[in-house]
């Protein structure tokens, strides 16, 4: 009798760590990386004010986006599609930027459509 309660006790281990596991390997499941497509489309519509971009290119290198318009962002380093659209805003007074490049160090020239330039 003992040893079918101990039995029975091993059972329930047994299926309380494959609950575990199979949860974590849901929740890992879900948590997968976002979808390139998606991430194109964002940036043509924050940088482009479109749909679509002529060119866009994501390597170890950065992010490089080409606009229908001519404009073109080179990204590097820590900086959001926000952040730019907020330099847009800032220096360009919204009318859109020519030329953006940012380094990993943080440096970053921008061109304006208006011709004005900064080095920040």
């Amino acid at each position: 009798m003992l040893s079918k309660v101990v039995i029975l006790g091993l059972k329930l281990m047994m299926v309380k760590k494959l609950l575990l596991a199979g949860g974590v390997l849901l929740l890992g499941a879900c948590s997968s990386a976002p979808d390139p497509m998606d991430e194109r489309i964002e940036a043509a519509i924050k940088l482009c004010q479109s749909d679509s971009a002529k060119a866009f290119s994501h390597t170890v290198d950065g992010l490089r986006v080409m606009c229908d318009s001519g404009s073109s962002y080179i990204i590097r380093g820590d900086i959001s599609l926000e952040q730019i659209v907020e330099m847009d805003r800032v220096y360009c007074s919204s009318m859109g930027i020519r030329d953006f490049v940012s380094s990993k160090s943080g440096e970053i020239k921008l061109a304006c459509n208006d011709g004005s330039n900064y080095v920040l």
